[in-house]
């Protein structure tokens, strides 16, 4: 389960996610939000989905598809867990992401490790969605950061994001589930988001 704080405090945004790798890829996705009585899914070549939890058949699934993103600097980006959380590197890297794009959730001083108060909100608090690359597979940010993350945080929305025709690396560029580090983006972002994240020379 996925967001047990959020199911410990009652909110709704908590999930189980499930995913499936043969031979090192990724090749199933499925979210589901009890508590939001909705699903994503997706498998490779057959489209990223988003519908109504079992409970609901009536309604039908809804196709995902993403539009090219634009400029880094117009960009509405999504990062977690918060800075106090995150090691000096990490802090370096969501800073320099910060600082570069137009619109950060949640909106802190990413290079300071200083606690805020209250605590601050995942960006998918109160969203409909329950996992911050879900806000970039539906198109309510053009990208997502998440760090200090293990291939069972992120391996479930890879082809769900994917499929939606958006794009998914570590901090380096690769396709990896090991490093800790998750970048999910709109298409035409991701090698602008890689350069703003790259530690200076």
């Amino acid at each position: 389960m996925d967001g047990t704080a959020s199911f410990i405090a009652g909110d709704p945004e908590w999930s189980t996610l499930i995913a499936r790798e043969e031979h090192g890829t990724v090749t199933m996705g499925m979210v589901s939000a009890p508590a939001l009585g909705r699903r994503w899914w997706a498998t490779p070549g057959t489209g990223a989905w988003m519908g109504p939890g079992p409970s609901d058949p009536s309604t039908p699934p809804h196709r995902l598809t993403l539009t090219a993103g634009g400029d880094a600097k117009d960009a509405a980006i999504g990062i977690w867990p918060p800075p106090p959380r995150l090691s000096k590197a990490e802090r370096a890297a969501a800073a320099r992401l910060a600082a570069g794009t137009a619109t950060v959730l949640p909106a802190l001083n990413w290079a300071s490790a200083e606690p805020t108060t209250p605590p601050p909100s995942k960006p998918s608090t109160g969203s409909g969605t329950c996992h911050g690359a879900l806000l970039v597979a539906t198109g309510k940010l053009d990208a997502f950061l998440l760090l200090g993350a293990g291939p069972w945080d992120i391996a479930a929305v890879i082809p769900i994001v994917e499929e939606a025709g958006g794009t998914f690396s570590d901090l380096s560029g690769r396709r990896r589930t090991d490093t800790g580090a998750a970048l999910f983006a709109r298409p035409g972002l991701h090698q602008q988001l890689l350069g703003l994240a790259k530690p200076p020379n």
